[in-house]
């Protein structure tokens, strides 16, 4: 039976339609959200260009998975290769020597990298649209009168896999130890032979890698890539916010959140307010806690 309110339903088929596809969205904002929250809880930059690194992620998975045909998994490895690769230049050629300068001059130093990403990409790639990438599985399957699209269950299954081994080799391993490490007190961290540098580069690597698989999935349910595609930087910030900036954890749980909200905002209230309630969502919870739900509020001695 389906109730009506408004323009509100409460047809259970329908909501768990939406809320798989809001998963499976959210889980994409997750990556994106947990890339801005690992550079700037370990580096302490808001990198605004992040945006831009999951477009750049995107069109390399045109060249890879599409010119170059090849095989899903394998594209994939190769994009989050060439995007760890770059992050590492990024680090070592500009971010090493914004290391001391002020917060807002190195906030400007990633818009000017993402200008400089949009400019490039334009002229390898030209200013045509390219459609959605189609190299995953394109049917459906049904649950309870829910449409399952196969691309939201193996995007959902590849992020968890990648999420679970980031956060394997952030908790177990020595280079994750230093990170963290480096993150809490860096102070600290130097005295004890840690070299933050190091660190920063890993950083930088891991956070451009993260970029890369969450455009090789956005390519997969956006419309067409182009530069607009850059905008899932700006809808996956909420995410960061949410969860917390200091927060990866948060930074998940806040993916997963917005991408719900979107969903349900975008069919209950029609999709110009999909951005809109996320960011409200948002400036709430702000108002609430304005570490974020699962942030940190750093104390320093005065």
């Amino acid at each position: 039976m389906l109730f009506a309110v408004g323009n509100f339903t409460a047809d259970p088929s329908e909501n768990l339609q939406l809320l798989i596809e809001g998963v499976a969205l959210g889980a994409i904002y997750a990556v994106v959200a947990l890339g801005f929250v690992l550079v700037y809880k370990s580096t302490a930059v808001l990198n605004l260009a992040h945006g831009e690194f999951v477009m750049l992620g995107a069109y390399f998975a045109v060249t890879f998975l599409v010119s170059e045909g090849l095989n899903f998994f394998l594209g994939l490895v190769v994009v989050l290769a060439v995007m760890l690769v770059f992050g590492l230049f990024l680090h070592y050629g500009i971010m090493r020597r914004m290391v001391g300068q002020g917060f807002f001059a190195i906030v400007l130093a990633t818009i000017g990298i993402a200008t400089v990403i949009r400019a490039l990409l334009r002229i390898f790639y030209g200013s045509t649209e390219r459609g959605r990438l189609s190299v995953l599985p394109q049917g459906k399957f049904w649950i309870g009168g829910a449409r399952v699209e196969y691309v939201d269950m193996i995007s959902l299954g590849v992020v968890a896999l990648c999420v679970l081994a980031f956060f394997a080799f952030f908790q177990y391993t020595r280079r994750g130890l230093h990170i963290r490490a480096v993150a809490d007190d860096i102070e600290a961290a130097a005295a004890m032979g840690i070299d933050p540098d190091k660190v920063y580069a890993m950083t930088w690597a891991a956070a451009l890698a993260m970029a890369g698989l969450a455009g090789v999935l956005f390519g997969h349910v956006t419309g067409s890539i182009d530069q607009n595609l850059a905008a899932i930087g700006l809808r996956a910030f909420p995410a960061a916010v949410i969860g917390g900036l200091t927060s990866l954890g948060g930074s998940i749980v806040g993916g997963l959140v917005v991408g719900v909200i979107e969903q349900f905002a975008g069919l209950h209230l029609g999709t110009k307010w999909r951005e809109p309630v996320a960011f409200t969502v948002m400036a709430v919870v702000l108002l609430v806690r304005p570490t974020g739900l699962w942030g940190r509020k750093d104390l320093e001695r005065v």
